[in-house]
């Protein structure tokens, strides 16, 4: 019997081609945001969420998939613009601009994650990008607690995980 060994996640320095993808999905959105008249964060979820396509396979398409990578970098910018979050990469390579960071209190946001849940299982009475936003904004400025939180896709050290499992 084999036994699959876990990778550890360590941080790394995004590349140039990394870098240059996330600029150009922002910019991309940005793009979407004038032509679509998107004005907040919860117009860009809807427009995805209603192009999101499953192909015959079972899987989404790629365009879908490109469409969520699009909006994990739109979200990530805005929060960055916002916050002093810092976009960061990890091992094994993974999507890139997914993780958000904190250099000076080590506050981490899993980007993807929260977009993928936003925009895959939305409910009428969960709370807007927007206010996710909103929340973390005030979160890394020390306003709010981990707990108080409208996303459980964070990591703060003083709490540890909060119901969020690192493969």
């Amino acid at each position: 019997m084999t036994t699959k060994v876990a990778t550890p996640l360590r941080i790394r320095a995004l590349t140039r081609r990394e870098k240059t993808v996330i600029r150009q999905d922002v910019k991309r959105f940005e793009k979407i945001g004038r032509d679509h008249h998107c004005h907040t964060l919860e117009d860009f979820a809807t427009f995805v969420r209603e192009r999101l396509r499953i192909a015959d396979t079972g899987q989404f398409t790629p365009k879908s998939l490109q469409l969520v990578g699009g909006l994990t970098a739109y979200f990530g910018d805005r929060l960055i613009r916002a916050t002093d979050f810092i976009r960061i990469a990890t091992t094994p390579q993974a999507a890139p601009g997914w993780m958000l960071r904190d250099p000076s209190t080590f506050q981490t946001v899993f980007v993807l994650d929260l977009i993928i849940e936003h925009v895959i299982a939305m409910h009428p009475w969960e709370p807007t990008l927007d206010d996710i936003r909103d929340e973390l904004v005030d979160w890394n400025a020390g306003y709010t607690e981990t707990v108080e939180l409208f996303t459980d896709h964070v990591w703060d050290p003083d709490t540890g995980l909060n119901d969020y499992l690192v493969a």
